[in-house]
C-alpha cells in the first residue's frame, strides 16, 4: 500500500486506478470513491484529457499511483490539484514533476508546500537520484514556487526553463 503524505495543510493522497477512473466519470464519482470534496475548477482540461491515457499506463505499472498525487486541503477537505512524477525513476533514477492548483487556491503558498514535501519524499527514495521540473519561462508563479523548493535553474531554451531539484539548498 502506497501511503499519504501529510503536511501541515494537506494531504498527498496516491493517485490510483480507482481514482483516476472516478475522475473521468465526474466530481460526484470522484467525491464518492474518495471521501473529499472536488473543486469545481478540477482537474483542468489539459490534464483530463491525458487520464485515459494515465489509466492505461496504471494498469501496466500501478506503482505509478506512488508518484501520481491529489493535492488535498485538510481545513476544508476537498481536492485542490494535482502532483506527480513522470519518467521511468526505477530504471533510470530520474523523474521529472509537474504540478497544479485550482485559481481560487493558488498564490497561498500550497504549492510550495506540495513541492517541498514531495520532492524531499521523492528524493529519499533509494533509486531516485535526480528530481526535475520545467515551466514556461514566462511563468513567473511557477518559477517562484520552484526556487522556493529548492530547485535550480539548469538551462533555458526555446521558451522553457529545466530546474534540478538541490536538496542543499536551503
Amino acid at each position: 500500500m502506497i501511503e499519504t503524505i501529510e503536511t501541515k495543510r494537506l494531504l498527498l493522497l496516491p493517485y490510483t486506478l480507482q481514482l483516476i477512473n472516478a475522475t473521468i466519470q465526474g466530481h460526484e464519482q470522484l467525491k464518492k470513491v474518495s471521501g473529499y470534496n472536488v473543486s469545481p475548477y478540477w482537474p483542468g482540461e489539459d490534464f483530463l484529457k491525458i487520464l485515459p491515457w494515465a489509466a492505461l499506463q496504471m494498469e501496466g505499472e500501478p506503482i505509478m499511483a506512488a508518484w501520481s498525487r491529489l493535492i488535498v486541503l485538510k481545513s476544508e477537505d476537498i481536492i485542490i490539484g494535482e502532483i506527480g512524477g513522470k519518467g521511468e525513476p526505477i530504471k533510470t533514477g530520474i523523474i521529472e514533476i509537474g504540478y497544479s492548483i485550482v485559481p481560487p487556491y493558488q498564490r497561498k503558498g500550497y504549492a510550495t508546500e506540495a513541492i517541498t514535501t514531495f520532492t524531499r519524499w521523492l528524493a529519499s527514495l533509494p533509486y531516485i537520484k535526480t528530481v526535475t521540473a520545467q515551466c514556461l519561462s514566462n511563468n513567473t508563479p511557477s518559477r517562484k514556487v520552484l526556487e522556493k523548493a529548492s530547485f535550480y535553474l539548469r538551462e533555458e531554451k526555446e521558451g522553457i526553463k529545466f530546474w534540478i531539484y538541490d536538496e542543499r539548498i536551503k
